[in-house]
C-alpha cells in the first residue's frame, strides 16, 4: 500500500511590484475625471511606495490601456484618461482579422446587433436624439445620387451607426457595432459587395433610410423588418459574388472563412 503523500497544491505567484503599481494606477485613473492630474512622478512614487523604474514600467502598461496620459517637463505629470470606443473597436477588429474573420462573419454579426439597436432606438423619444437622426436623413435626401459614391456611402454608413448607437442608449451594442464596422473596413475590396456597384449602394441606402424613418416614427416592428431586409440583401449579394468566383453556396473564400488556418 502506497504511503506517498499527494503533492501540495501550487499557490498562485504573487503579483510583482510593477503589476501591483499598475493595478493601483488603473484604479486611480478610473476613479477620476478625464484629464484630472493623478500626481507628479515623485508624488506617485511616494504614494505607491515604488521606485522610479517600477513606476515607469507600471505607467507604460496602463498607458497601453489608454487610461493615463503622461506629460514630461513643466506642468507635467500623470493624468487620467479613457480609451475611446474607436480605439477599442480598432484593436478588436485587428484581432479578428488576424483570426481570419471575414465578410460572412461580419454580416452575420451585424444583423442581431443592428436589429436590437433599431428596436431600442425606436423606443427613444428624446428630442436631441431624434434631432440627430432627422439631420442624418435630411443630409441623405440632400445628397441624392452623390451618396452612391463609394467613399461617401461608407462615411454615411459610419455616421448612421454612431447616431443609431447614441439613440439606442446601449454603449455595449454601440461598441460591438463599431468593431464589426472596423473589421469590414480591414477586409479587402475584392470581397466588398459594394465596391464599384453603385446600384447596390443605392438599394441598400433606400432600405437603411426606411429603417431610419421607421425609428423616427417609433415603429419598432417596421424598423426591425427594414434592418433584417438590409442584412438579407447583403447576404444575397455576397452569395452571388462567391458563386461568380467559383464557390458553391455556403462555401467561402479564404478571406471570408473564420478561424485560424
Amino acid at each position: 500500500m502506497s504511503t506517498a503523500k499527494p503533492a501540495p497544491a501550487r499557490s498562485k505567484p504573487l503579483p510583482s511590484a510593477v503589476q501591483r503599481a499598475a493595478s493601483a494606477l488603473r484604479d486611480m485613473a478610473m476613479s477620476r475625471e478625464v484629464g484630472e492630474l493623478l500626481g507628479s512622478e515623485e508624488e506617485l512614487m511616494a504614494s505607491l511606495g515604488v521606485s522610479r523604474p517600477t513606476l515607469r514600467q507600471a505607467a507604460a502598461l496602463v498607458a497601453q490601456d489608454h487610461l493615463i496620459n503622461i506629460r514630461r517637463g513643466v506642468n507635467g505629470g500623470y493624468f487620467a484618461a479613457l480609451p475611446s470606443s474607436m480605439t477599442v473597436a480598432r484593436m478588436a477588429a485587428i484581432y479578428l482579422q488576424s483570426r481570419k474573420a471575414g465578410l460572412a462573419e461580419v454580416i452575420h454579426a451585424v444583423d442581431p446587433i443592428r436589429t436590437e439597436l433599431a428596436r431600442l432606438a425606436s423606443r427613444n423619444r428624446d428630442p436631441e436624439a431624434r434631432r440627430q437622426l432627422e439631420e442624418f436623413l435630411e443630409q441623405e435626401q440632400q445628397a441624392g445620387d452623390a451618396r452612391e459614391d463609394y467613399r461617401a456611402f461608407l462615411r454615411a454608413e459610419r455616421a448612421f451607426g454612431r447616431v443609431l448607437g447614441a439613440m439606442s442608449g446601449s454603449e455595449v451594442l454601440s461598441l460591438f457595432l463599431g468593431i464589426v464596422y472596423d473589421l469590414s473596413a480591414l477586409i479587402g475590396r475584392d470581397v466588398d459587395v459594394y465596391h464599384k456597384r453603385p446600384e447596390r449602394v443605392a438599394l441598400y441606402r433606400a432600405h437603411r433610410n426606411r429603417m431610419a424613418a421607421a425609428i423616427l416614427e417609433g415603429d419598432e416592428e417596421m424598423a426591425v423588418l427594414a434592418t433584417k431586409r438590409c442584412t438579407a440583401i447583403v447576404t444575397e449579394w455576397m452569395q452571388e459574388d462567391m458563386a461568380g468566383r467559383g464557390f458553391a453556396a455556403g462555401e467561402a473564400p479564404a478571406a471570408a472563412r473564420a478561424g485560424p488556418q
